[in-house]
């Protein structure tokens, strides 16, 4: 047959059959080029790709090796620094537990030297005491009587006074009660030792018309007792308040009011066994022991006041004095750490206040303030804040600000701002003197520490605002001066460092 494309009317086929197939074997052979030269270009990509993964993996262990030296490096420096603190804690305990013994010794003389003090004062009070009963009668020897030996030892003094005073049996029962005025007047002003000299003339003048066992006379002296707890004195107070309340209870019964003035005696003694309780010296052995016999002693007291007030008490209606009844309960449980118990009474006896009161009377302030007591205690410090700045805006507003009751609210702020820069420091030392040298050089500045923070100044301002107010109002010799005096002291020793 004719080869294809060939002859019968047109030119477009090929000329021959060789001319074809040399022309389809060249194509071929260009495609197999092709391939061949892709096939080597991706061997080529693919060996460069192993070689470059060859080299990371080599780089990898070399990194590996490296770390690992490292690690072993670091281990070892950890340990000989280790070792170094471990022995620079050694020393440093050594150290201190040789200065605590040099405390312990110092200590040990100065409780000796202090206890020589107090016998040689005791045998002095016992001498002033034996030329004092050369001037009474002999005590009887029978165990009943005894107390009223003692009552009738103070009473033959106050007449002995009395005697002694020539205006004291020329005055009348308008000029003891407008002394009694008086000494009340004093006592709002914070005037306690001016209070308790014009309770005592007042005295004088009512037994020279009333006798000695009269419920007006019970009151005066039971006034005396409380003019001696913001004195600071417990003892003297104590022997006040018991003379008032063996006068109410030698008085006929049958009379309401007698049983409410009886009473009101009672919680007065459970509170001279509360301030004696808070005036321990806490660096005496076994003072926890006489802190929770005077604090059970008092709260005894006032259990048996609460029974008598609550008695006349109908429903649910506010009564002031109970409402004061749980104030102090809430103070021995205050004294006694349970702060919880002591919040729950707190606020038992503020919302009787605030019903009778309302909200600016400066009792329910003191209420407020012994709240923010309470919550110091569990460290709660902004919320003791809170109430103690509304109770120092009441009774600041009410007394003045050179009050005694305000300057203990100051006081008490001092306190809370002092426990926040401890709080505060012992945070500081936990996340940056955990370690050697911090640790050691927390130790030594221990004090300045936990008395640095935004606070200081206002810890500064509340405690001298309090320490001039008790040396001016209250004297050099109160328990709340000393204490304050010591906080400067302690304060100077600070800003000195």
């Amino acid at each position: 047959p004719p080869p294809p494309f060939c002859g019968g009317g047109g030119g477009g086929g090929y000329q021959d059959e060789d001319q074809m197939t040399d022309r389809a074997v060249e194509y071929y052979m260009m495609q197999q080029q092709q391939q061949q030269q892709k096939y080597q270009e991706d061997m080529m990509e693919r060996a460069q790709e192993e070689e470059m993964l060859r080299r990371q993996q080599a780089a990898y262990l070399q990194q590996q090796q490296q770390q690992q030296a490292y690690n072993m490096q670091q281990q070892a420096a950890a340990m000989q620094q280790a070792q170094a603190e471990e022995l620079m804690e050694q020393r440093r305990q050594a150290m201190y537990e040789q200065e605590m013994e040099e405390e312990y010794y110092r200590q040990q003389q100065a409780y000796a030297q202090q206890q020589a003090y107090a016998q040689a004062a005791a045998m002095q009070e016992a001498s002033a005491e034996i030329k004092a009963q050369q001037y009474v009668h002999t005590p009887t020897r029978d165990e009943r009587e005894a107390y009223q030996v003692q009552f009738d030892q103070g009473q033959e003094e106050a007449r002995r006074k009395r005697g002694t005073d020539p205006d004291a049996s020329s005055n009348t029962l308008d000029d003891a009660t407008t002394l009694a005025e008086k000494g009340t007047m004093l006592m709002s002003k914070g005037n306690y030792a001016s209070a308790l000299v014009t309770y005592d003339r007042c005295l004088s003048v009512q037994l020279g018309h009333l006798g000695d066992m009269h419920p007006i006379v019970a009151h005066t002296v039971d006034l005396m007792g409380v003019a001696l707890l913001r004195i600071g004195s417990a003892r003297e107070a104590q022997e006040a308040f018991q003379k008032a309340l063996y006068i109410y209870q030698h008085l006929p019964q049958g009379d309401g009011q007698n049983a409410a003035d009886t009473a009101l005696a009672v919680m007065h003694v459970g509170q001279a066994f509360e301030l004696e309780a808070e005036n321990l010296d806490k660096s005496v052995k076994g003072w926890e022991k006489q802190m929770e016999d005077l604090t059970e002693r008092a709260y005894d007291m006032y259990e048996r006041a609460l029974d008598v007030f609550q008695s006349r008490v109908e429903g649910d209606e506010p009564d002031l004095d109970v409402a004061n009844c749980y104030h102090a309960m809430g103070n021995t449980h205050n004294i006694r750490g349970e702060y919880m118990e002591a919040l729950r009474k707190f606020k038992m006896a503020l919302q009787q206040k605030v019903r009778i009161l309302g909200e600016e009377d400066p009792s329910v302030a003191w209420t407020k303030n012994n709240i923010g007591n309470a919550f110091k205690g569990m460290f709660k410090l902004d919320e003791a804040f809170k109430w103690y700045h509304e109770c120092l805006e009441t009774v600041t507003k009410f007394f003045g600000p050179d009050h005694p009751e305000v300057a203990h609210v100051h006081w008490n702020l001092a306190l809370a701002y002092h426990t926040k820069g401890e709080v505060e420091a012992l945070k500081r030392r936990q996340n940056w003197h955990s370690r050697w040298p911090f640790r050691w050089f927390a130790g030594i500045t221990k004090r300045r520490l936990a008395h640095e923070g935004d606070d200081f100044e206002k810890m500064d301002e509340h405690l001298h605002h309090a320490f001039h107010v008790f040396v001016k109002r209250l004297g050099e010799d109160h328990v709340s001066t000393h204490r304050a005096t010591e906080a400067v002291m302690a304060m100077r020793e600070l800003v000195r460092d």
